[in-house]
């Protein structure tokens, strides 16, 4: 018994033996290459998936909604209407009148000033021929403002007063006989002279009459054609440089008081109109056509989905400082497991927070891999 142990002993030894040498003579495999270590600053956080811009939108007046013009998940244009209140035909007149005022005075002012150089040549011309007018005028002044006129004047005045003193001499010798029989040949004989007296006294007044009515008719004219060429001089100089200022003056305020008037109405308008501030997506509505709504209460949701973004509020004092803008992150999202995506810091908050004790920064990080099933609000484990 004792003798079958030392044999199985030796056995055991022996085959150690072998083995140990065939370790021995085996070549040795080279060993496999180590993974090229990925840089991470070991800082992780929690976020949340966001869209480049988000906007709650309203309407600044109340009323009840006429119009809503598109549908929950839209893709709208910026300044598309999205919805309207009230009486908006109303509006649209009162801003079209306002419009066609506008373009009536400005009509007007260019009128005016395209007319400013027609009117100094007019004006010019019209001094020319208030000239002309001024010059017969003082000729034919000259012509009766003589030693001789003048002489013609005074006799013919000594005419018709001696005329006037003969007709009262007539008349009164008239009177003296005038109880005598109308057959009478004295009485008839005074009439006659009377009648004769009369006539050579007309003759006389007639005749002063008209030399001086030619002598003030001519003096008028003078005056006149010299007020004619100092107004024309006047309206040549006032449009020598452009429009007449009070014309130009009240042109450019009624155009002031149209514009103004389209501004308010632009304005009345635009208040009853909800639109796009930016091309995006709704993706909310809280409108109802028919229902009320109070100004400044939610209207509509609009989002840019051009870009997308996660933005965490998780990072510290102390791990902020391990994050720089254009830093690559990597990204894993709750809802698809298994997945990662590639991120880029866009942005760290100047401003902070103060969570549970600690203070944080918000730090925002664009999406450079993009996937259908990912959607707004989504959780994402951000590893920087």
């Amino acid at each position: 018994m004792k003798m079958k142990n030392t044999f199985v002993l030796i056995g055991f030894l022996v085959a150690a033996s072998l083995v140990a040498g065939c370790d021995i003579i085996a070549p040795t495999p080279e060993p496999a290459p180590a993974p090229t270590p990925v840089e991470q600053t070991g800082v992780i956080a929690e976020g949340n998936l966001v869209p480049k811009e988000i906007v709650n939108l309203s309407f600044v007046v109340a009323g009840e909604v006429s119009e809503i013009l598109i549908s929950e998940g839209d893709p709208v244009e910026s300044g598309q209407v999205l919805a309207r209140l009230g009486d908006i035909e109303s509006l649209q007149a009162q801003l079209d009148s306002a419009e066609l005022a506008v373009l009536e005075a400005q009509q007007q002012l260019e009128d005016l000033e395209d007319n400013a150089a027609l009117a100094h040549a007019q004006a010019k011309v019209d001094y020319v021929l208030a000239q002309e007018n001024l010059l017969e005028a003082e000729q034919t002044w000259d012509g009766v403002d003589t030693d001789e006129f003048q002489d013609d004047l005074d006799d013919a005045r000594i005419e018709m007063n001696e005329a006037e003193e003969d007709l009262e001499d007539a008349e009164e010798e008239l009177a003296e006989v005038e109880d005598l029989s109308e057959d009478n040949f004295t009485r008839q004989a005074a009439e006659d002279d009377v009648e004769e007296a009369q006539q050579d006294y007309d003759e006389a007044r007639w005749a002063f009459e008209a030399l001086k009515y030619q002598r003030d008719l001519a003096e008028a004219k003078l005056d006149a054609a010299r007020e004619a060429v100092a107004d024309v001089e006047q309206e040549v100089e006032s449009t020598r440089d452009g429009p007449d200022p009070d014309d130009l003056a009240l042109a450019e305020t009624q155009l002031e008081q149209a514009e103004a008037q389209k501004d308010a109405a632009e304005t009345a308008l635009s208040k009853a109109e909800l639109t796009a501030p930016f091309t995006g997506q709704v993706v909310r509505i809280e409108l109802i056509e028919g229902g009320q709504i109070a100004p400044g209460s939610l209207a509509m949701v609009l989002i840019d989905d051009s870009k997308w973004f996660v933005e965490t509020n998780d990072l510290t004092e102390n791990e902020v400082v391990e994050v720089d803008t254009g830093q690559k992150v990597t990204l894993k999202f709750d809802a698809l497991p298994g997945k990662t995506f590639e991120g880029e810091v866009e942005s760290i908050s100047d401003y902070f927070q103060e969570r549970f004790g600690d203070i944080t920064y918000i730090v925002r990080i664009r999406l450079l891999d993009l996937n259908d099933d990912l959607r707004w609000g989504m959780t994402a484990e951000v590893e920087f």
